[in-house]
Parts: C-alpha cells; sequence; structure tokens
C-alpha cells in the first residue's frame, strides 16, 4: 500500500500508550503502521481530549507520549461551521469528532482510525465513512487481509452452546451488559440451543445464539407465527470492523428466510450503534423498548410482494429475498486467482456440482476458511471501457477457464450492483473499496499504471447450483463469444436469463 496518513483516535491512542498492558490489535496497528512506513498523527482536538481525562496518572502518562506523533492543527472553522458540515455539536466530544472529520474533508489526513460507533455514523452520513476506519479494518487495509489466502479465522459452525467454554473473553462483555448473564447462559445450555460460531485459532471471534419463538412469546411490535430470535449477537473487540458481523448477519437472513421464519429479530442496547446500523442497512426496523431500555428489532418478509431491483434500497432490505424484475444485466469475467478471492466458500459450494464444469480440485482454497470477503458488500475492480452499470442491475460473474487446473468456464456467482465508478489515482482507489477490497495494492496500482479503472459495487446474492456454462449463454443470445471484459447482456436475453439464475441461486 502506498505510504499514507492515519489518524488516530482518542479511543485509539489511549490504549496503545497508558500504563496498562497494550491490547495485541492496538500494538500490531501502531507496529505495522511504523514498519511499512505511513505516517502517523494525532489531532489538536484529540490532545485537548485527553487533557480532559480524570484519570490523572493516564492522562500524564499518555500526554508524555505525543512527542512521538506528527501533529495535525485544529479546523480554520468556527463551531457553527463544523456543525453545517458535520452534524450538532453538543459536547466536547462531538466538537472533537468535528474536528477530525474536518481533517479528513481538507485532505489533512488519508484515513481516521477510531473505535467510536458514533463517529463511524457521522461520518457516514457525511460522506467520509470510506476513509474512517476500525482498528480492525486499518490492519486489514495495511496487510491486505482481504487478498490473503491464509487468513486464520475457521468458518461459521453450527455448534450447541454446552459446547462454548464460557470463559472465553467475548463473554465477559456479555455479563457487563446483562445482569444474570451466567444463569441465563445455563438455560441455554441445559435447553441444548444451537448457535453460530466464527472462531480463530484461540478464541471465540464472533457469536449468535438463536432460539425459535412463537408469536405469544415475543415483544410488541414482532409479527408472525414462526419467528426467530438472536439471542446473543456479539463480535469480539478484536475483530470490531472486520465484517465478521456482516457475515453472522447474512447466515441468519438466509437461514430464517430459507427455512420459511415470518420475522427475526434481536435486542440492541442504544449504545451498540455499530449492531444497529448494521441490522437497520439491511431491513431491521425498531418496533418497540423493552422495560430495561433494550431496543427491539425486527425484520419480516412480504414474501407475495414482488420486487423491483432497480429500488437498490428495498433490495437490501428484503435481503436475501431475491428481485422479480430487472431492468438490466452485465456479465463480468473474472480471472480465477481474483474470483476465488471474491467468493472464499466457492471451493465448498461448487466441488460437487454436476458434470464436469467443476472438478473437486478446482480451488486451492481452504473451504473451512473464513475472511473479511466472506460477506455481503463486495467490490469487483478492472479495467472495463462499460462507462455505465445501473444500481439494481444483475450481476453475473463468470470465472474464467482455468486450464491449469481443468476447469472449464461458467457463470458461477450473482450479485446486485450497488454502485459503479471511475477513479484514477490510488488514494481514491483504496477509498472506494477499503471495507471490502480482495486486491492487493500492487494489483490496484499495476492497473492504474495503464488508465483510470472502474470500481463496482454490489451486493452479493449467492452462488449458482449448476453454472451457466458458455454455450448455454451463447444458446439463450446472452453473448456472442467468451466475455472478455464487461458486457451487457441484451434486452431481449434479460428475462431468460434471470429465470435460469432465479432458479439455480443457492443463497450466500
Amino acid at each position: 500500500m502506498t505510504p499514507a496518513k492515519f489518524l488516530l483516535d482518542t479511543n485509539v491512542f489511549i490504549p496503545v500508550e497508558d500504563s496498562r498492558r497494550t491490547p495485541e490489535i492496538y500494538a500490531t496497528l501502531l507496529h505495522d503502521l511504523q514498519a511499512l512506513g505511513h505516517g502517523t498523527f494525532v489531532h489538536d482536538a484529540t490532545i485537548a481530549d485527553i487533557a480532559r481525562d480524570t484519570d490523572v496518572i493516564r492522562r500524564n502518562i499518555s500526554l508524555s507520549k505525543l512527542s512521538k506523533y506528527q501533529k495535525i492543527r485544529t479546523s480554520w472553522r468556527d463551531r457553527n461551521q463544523l456543525a453545517r458540515e458535520f452534524g450538532e455539536i453538543r459536547n466536547e466530544n462531538d466538537y472533537c469528532d468535528c474536528q477530525l472529520l474536518a481533517a479528513l474533508s481538507d485532505k489533512a489526513v488519508d484515513f481516521l482510525v477510531t473505535q467510536d460507533g458514533g463517529l463511524h455514523t457521522r461520518a457516514r452520513r457525511h460522506g467520509l465513512s470510506g476513509r474512517v476506519l476500525y482498528v480492525r479494518q486499518a490492519l486489514d487495509l495495511l496487510n491486505e487481509q482481504y487478498a490473503r489466502p491464509d487468513y486464520t479465522l475457521s468458518a461459521i459452525s453450527n455448534k450447541l452452546c454446552y459446547e462454548l467454554n464460557r470463559s472465553d473473553k467475548i463473554f465477559d462483555s456479555l455479563r457487563g451488559d446483562y445482569i444474570g448473564f451466567d444463569s441465563w447462559f445455563d438455560r441455554c445450555c441445559a435447553e441444548h440451543r444451537e448457535c453460530w460460531v466464527v472462531q480463530d485459532d484461540s478464541s471465540i471471534a464472533a457469536l449468535i445464539i438463536k432460539k425459535d419463538e412463537t408469536a405469544g412469546e415475543v415483544p410488541k411490535g414482532v409479527i408472525g407465527e414462526k419467528i426467530l430470535k438472536l439471542c446473543t449477537f456479539k463480535v469480539s473487540e478484536e475483530y470490531r470492523g472486520g465484517r465478521l458481523g456482516e457475515q453472522l448477519l447474512r447466515q441468519a437472513m438466509c437461514f430464517a428466510f430459507d427455512a420459511g421464519y415470518d420475522s427475526v429479530y434481536l435486542t440492541a442496547f442504544e449504545k451498540q450503534i455499530s449492531l444497529r446500523e448494521l441490522i437497520m442497512f439491511y431491513g431491521f426496523r425498531h418496533v418497540s423498548t423493552l422495560s430495561n431500555g433494550e431496543l427491539v428489532y425486527s425484520k419480516n418478509w412480504r414474501r407475495d410482494t414482488n420486487i423491483d431491483s432497480s429500488s437498490i434500497v428495498r433490495v437490501r432490505r428484503s435481503y436475501p429475498q431475491f428481485p422479480d424484475q430487472f431492468n438490466s444485466a452485465v456479465i463480468v469475467p473474472v480471472k480465477p486467482v481474483y474470483h476465488d478471492r471474491l467468493f472464499p466458500e466457492a471451493s465448498n459450494r461448487l466441488a460437487d456440482m454436476p458434470g464436469n464444469l467443476f472438478s473437486i480440485a478446482w480451488s486451492q482454497g481452504n473451504a473451512e476458511r473464513s475472511g473479511p470477503s466472506n460477506s455481503i458488500r463486495k467490490a469487483y475492480v478492472c479495467s472495463a471501457q462499460l462507462r455505465e452499470i445501473s444500481p439494481g442491475s444483475l450481476v453475473l460473474f463468470y470465472r474464467s477457464q482455468d486450464a491449469r487446473m481443468g476447469i472449464r468456464s461458467g457463470v458461477t456467482a450473482v450479485g446486485i450492483a450497488e454502485d459503479y465508478s471511475e477513479v484514477n489515482e490510488i488514494h481514491a482507489a483504496t477509498e472506494a473499496i477499503a471495507k471490502r477490497s480482495v486486491y492487493l495494492s500492487s494489483e490496484i496500482e499495476e492497473m492504474l499504471s495503464r488508465g483510470p479503472i472502474k470500481v463496482l459495487k454490489f451486493i452479493f446474492f449467492g452462488y449458482l447450483a449448476t453454472p451457466i456454462s458458455l454455450p448455454n449463454l451463447k444458446s439463450r443470445g446472452a453473448v456472442n463469444g467468451a466475455p472478455q471484459s464487461l458486457v451487457r447482456v441484451p434486452t431481449e436475453s434479460l428475462d431468460q436469463i434471470s429465470e435460469v439464475v432465479r432458479s439455480e441461486l443457492v443463497a450466500g
């Protein structure tokens, strides 16, 4: 990655520099920033924030370490101007947040690293979210984790609660949030409740505990007769921002939709901003509030209502329900190496497909591996000449032939376009794809050396049970030959192709 300027928020700077043991993920970030030649900065507003710390010992230690960092000065804007550009200022913390976003907006720094979910929300509302990263996202970006084949997390596994080690650190914050958590977890174990788990080499990285409920058991506002409750939805601090929450949510939504549940719901405290933002993005609505202050969020599907893909908001909120109507489609040829990064589960999904289109060893990937690209929102990068792809377009990913592995070509994976844009320099490209890229910086730079590149952001919907072969595409008038670049599906072939996709689609 080309050297860039990283601004550290207070909640990142203090864990690195106070007297307590530095959390490993923070220490790794600081080490990698320095080792890779990136600039590390703190803001005048952050220094003022630290100076207000009521923990005198921690405050003095933190202030004494500031000399190691480059400084970003206070913006020229007064409070009123900051509020107009970056949102309401209710206190000094809000003022600090707006100052940090002003530094981003003015290009004084390239990225802001913060664990503050509220600041991420503020950045999203004001068009800066691509450059505001959690610690895990910053590490993934620096080390190109999205493109690495050795990502150490396991795939999502289905376990019983009694199989979990209750001394795992992921449970510590749950005990802090919920009085009587251990007694409740005892009941989960006794009832043999199921859960979805993602683990690393030594601990639980993310977890959902689930429970079947009926109309008489659920809070106000949750509708239907067959209902899935996500009792616990937790991503460990170390992996916050690493797309595991989205990966688990995808698992829950696909499971509930395919199994015919009327609704899926969970509860969250107001402070759980990142979780609430994530679930609302995919159609969960706040339907009631419990007596302890927890907010109830529910999602239900209108299976008898047609969905037009031209409304990308409706597509997201109805996920994984596949649209009934498309106004356009595009075929995207993908080289095997990039296909395997974009769709890391493909080896597991497609290995046993009928016929000889795919062989059992077609991918060198490990079917048990999980990673940041195992998510819903993804990005594809190319040098295509195609100027426009409308939001809501059906996107068919065509894995090109791999002679070395003895694999023929075909459409394997399906998405729906969110955005299609052109960029012509590395920092703009990094900003556009920072949170969903599977490309190495060197690969992006090599593409840019030949001219502007296109970034296609899309919502991943799943794989085809039987990949659509090139002869099949040709017989339906979708292409005249093997696609070498992005190609539109002719209007007269659109209905045929979308119907084939709909009949063969295997959700995420």
